[in-house]
């Protein structure tokens, strides 16, 4: 009984010490100050209203892409895709892009459960005409996250698989993050949410990747590193192609 207890014990320190954790509780702890410093500021409200779009929103075809980037189905076809390339991998690396393709699915889906969940336990509602915050009532529809804001649920996932993504695939880093900050950006100058609600839902998003996606590295080193290679690899495919 002592040695369970004394294995566990050494279990949940290596866990507390982990740089990843800390980084992750570091991240939550930032945010849940600068939302309350622009909650209490009024920071949140200007920074609403100088973002906002006219009464007419703007179509455009990137806007549009901007928006879907927090979108599943956006990352379950990148994850599809991921996936299906393992095929054209020799055996004994297919299973990794499997796991990548897989990993890229679960961090945004996890990341927008949480945003959902959250939600429900904060029930601040989105922006509207009132110069304060609203939130709803407890026994009013308890289990629906309709109309509620914080945080939000679209940047929570485009954050979760950019970063996922960033991991993975390090020279994709700034175009992933750039899309997801400006998935970010369509969100409150639609007037679908207060900035707190992008900045609560990022750190929901990159919190997610790190704990979910962090571990196993990126795809250089699941690169073989023994023998020379020509113009193409094993796998038959342009080494000139694969992001690394």
């Amino acid at each position: 009984m002592g040695g369970n207890r004394g294995q566990v014990m050494r279990a949940a320190e290596t866990v507390l010490q982990s740089k990843t954790l800390r980084m992750s509780l570091l991240l939550a702890a930032a945010a849940l100050v600068l939302v309350w410093i622009a909650a209490v500021s009024g920071i949140d409200r200007a920074l609403l209203r100088s973002l906002a779009w006219p009464e007419k929103h703007p179509r455009s075809d990137l806007l549009m892409l901007l928006r879907v980037w927090g979108s599943l189905w956006t990352w379950g076809l990148i994850a599809l895709a991921i996936s299906l390339q393992s095929r054209q991998r020799p055996p004994g690396r297919s299973w990794i892009r499997r796991v990548t393709g897989l990993r890229l699915l679960v961090t945004p889906l996890l990341a927008g459960a949480l945003a959902e969940l959250l939600k429900l336990l904060v029930r601040r509602q989105r922006p509207s005409e009132l110069e304060s915050y609203v939130f709803r009532a407890w026994i009013e529809q308890p289990w629906s996250t309709k109309g509620l804001g914080l945080p939000s649920s679209h940047t929570a996932v485009a954050f979760a698989g950019s970063m996922a993504l960033a991991l993975r695939y390090p020279r994709l880093a700034i175009p992933s993050l750039m899309l997801a900050i400006g998935c970010g950006y369509t969100r409150v100058a639609s007037g679908s949410h207060y900035p707190s609600d992008v900045l609560a839902g990022a750190v929901v998003g990159l919190v997610t990747a790190l704990l979910v996606a962090a571990p196993g590295g990126t795809d250089r080193q699941a690169a073989p590193t023994a023998g020379p290679r020509s113009g193409r690899n094993q796998g038959g495919t342009d080494p000139g192609l694969e992001l690394r």
